[in-house]
């Protein structure tokens, strides 16, 4: 494979870091490394940051290290979390754009050739964001799945900060972390990732980059999503004390801002509910758990707990009677846009291989 380095000291080539926080994944760093260092496109920079972690990480991280110079260590000696992490390598990175990977994910091989393509092309932009593909504890899942789930436009292009809120009237959960790059200048404008908003604080500021200054939007799945039930995000999300906590700071962030459309703090609110109650009911608890869960996380009272339970103890059938409840309660997108997207998903899944580890 022929791997290029752009110059740090170019004035007309934009650079670019990408940080890897870490804490115990000594078991998939191997194949998120391997992912940045199997770039077509070499990053600038690479920083990982260990946040305590006490597996092998460390040993697997020295590894990647060894012959590679622009790559950098950051080891907290006491667990600072992710949020935090992120503001620390914001802080020290020089390049023109900046990263963000989990140490549980991985890039397609052409992810920064093609993203930094449009970086120069649109230097301007608040970021470059691209589709991904879900992956599962062990690799490709038996089917495979595309997020996000609507798309922002059917083909590659430019949205304008207008576009962008007429996108959001419609969907939503269009910028995946894990293949969306950030002009480092204007995420420090926006002050970094708010803390207090734990695992939505990349989604909520994406939002408020591509409001801004416009985004562009690649049709084409360039990373991998691994979901294996430690998600730093699931976790958090699908819990209904911690999901109602951030939904409410990020209502009022939302009442208190310009950028957003109309009424969109009720819409953010009832979309991210749907995708926490989707996650739960695709998991491997039992139904009366399920049933329990997803009716905290919408709000439920003990009759829509009854009537999940009943619809769960149907098997697979059941699933699909409550995922098809679930959406006529929260009512999260335009079912007649996600129909009509359906030949372009189709032609993004099928334009790329399915992952396999390097």
């Amino acid at each position: 494979m022929t791997t290029t380095t752009a110059s740090a000291a170019s004035p007309t080539v934009p650079t670019v870091t990408l940080v890897v926080p870490n804490f115990n994944h000594a078991h998939y760093l191997s194949e998120s490394l391997g992912s940045i260092a199997n770039q077509t496109r070499a990053p600038d920079r690479v920083i990982i940051i260990d946040d305590c972690s006490t597996d092998d990480s460390i040993a697997v991280i020295s590894r990647f290290l060894a012959d590679r110079p622009s790559w950098r260590l950051i080891r907290h000696e006491i667990n600072q979390g992710v949020v935090r992490g992120q503001n620390e390598a914001l802080a020290i990175a020089d390049t023109d754009w900046i990263g963000f990977l989990g140490a549980d994910d991985a890039l397609h091989p052409t992810y920064l050739e093609k993203a930094m393509a449009q970086a120069a092309d649109h230097p301007d932009a608040g970021l470059i964001f691209a589709c991904c593909e879900i992956i599962g504890p062990n690799g490709p899942s038996a089917r495979r799945i595309l997020r996000p789930i609507m798309l922002p436009a059917s083909a590659s292009t430019m949205l304008a900060p207008a576009d962008v809120r007429r996108i959001l009237r419609v969907g939503d959960n269009y910028f995946s972390g894990t293949t969306s790059l950030y002009r480092r200048s204007a995420l420090q404008a926006l002050g970094g990732f708010d803390v207090k908003l734990g695992s939505f604080s990349d989604a909520f500021l994406a939002r408020r980059l591509g409001l801004t200054y416009g985004c562009y939007f690649i049709a084409d799945a360039l990373g991998y999503w691994r979901i294996h039930g430690q998600n730093y995000s699931t976790a958090t999300a699908t819990d209904p004390a911690s999901l109602n906590s951030k939904l409410a700071e990020i209502g009022r962030l939302i009442a208190e801002s310009q950028l957003f459309p109309q009424g969109y703090g009720a819409l953010f609110a009832r979309r991210n509910r749907f995708g926490a109650a989707r996650t739960v009911l695709g998991g491997d608890t039992a139904p009366s758990a399920k049933a329990a869960r997803v009716s905290a996380l919408l709000g439920g009272t003990m009759l829509d707990t009854q009537l999940l339970r009943l619809m769960l103890s149907f098997g697979a059938i059941g699933r699909v009677a409550a995922l098809a409840w679930v959406t006529l309660r929260t009512r999260p997108m335009s079912l007649t846009r996600l129909l009509a997207q359906t030949a372009a998903r189709r032609s993004i899944i099928s334009a790329t291989p399915g992952y396999r580890a390097r």
